[in-house]
């Protein structure tokens, strides 16, 4: 069963019973093809040439992208993943009347967006 197809389950079984508990649902997030699917979307965002704090941009990232996965899995599995610092950067906004709003933004690691992104395909099914 491909990624798309088990979310549309996930979200018919929870939409049908109210009261149904799912368990494991971190099998999903660490599952091979769901974080392929979620660097898939992560790639195409915008930010997805901005490097985290790690200094890794996707471009990177994915000249080793088979191994890079590998490794996030097996970080997953094994419960060593931990989140990297997120890099912080100041932005300008110009608002109505001329105003100017300086704004945080903060930016993960290219790791952290991909695990980020799986667990939101498994929250948001």
């Amino acid at each position: 069963m491909n990624v798309r197809e088990l979310q549309r389950k996930l979200s018919q079984w929870a939409t049908q019973d109210k009261e149904r508990k799912f368990f494991d649902l971190y099998k999903l997030v660490m599952n091979e093809q769901w974080l392929r699917a979620a660097h898939a979307h992560v790639r195409q965002n915008r930010g997805s040439v901005t490097a985290g704090m790690d200094g890794m941009t996707m471009k990177v990232f994915e000249e080793r992208l088979e191994e890079n996965l590998r490794q996030l899995r097996e970080d997953l599995k094994a419960g060593t993943f931990a989140p990297a610092p997120v890099r912080r950067v100041a932005i300008r906004e110009e608002k109505a009347r001329g105003r100017v709003k300086v704004r945080r933004l903060g930016i993960p690691a290219i790791r952290d967006r991909i695990v980020q992104e799986s667990l939101r395909m498994a929250l948001s099914t």
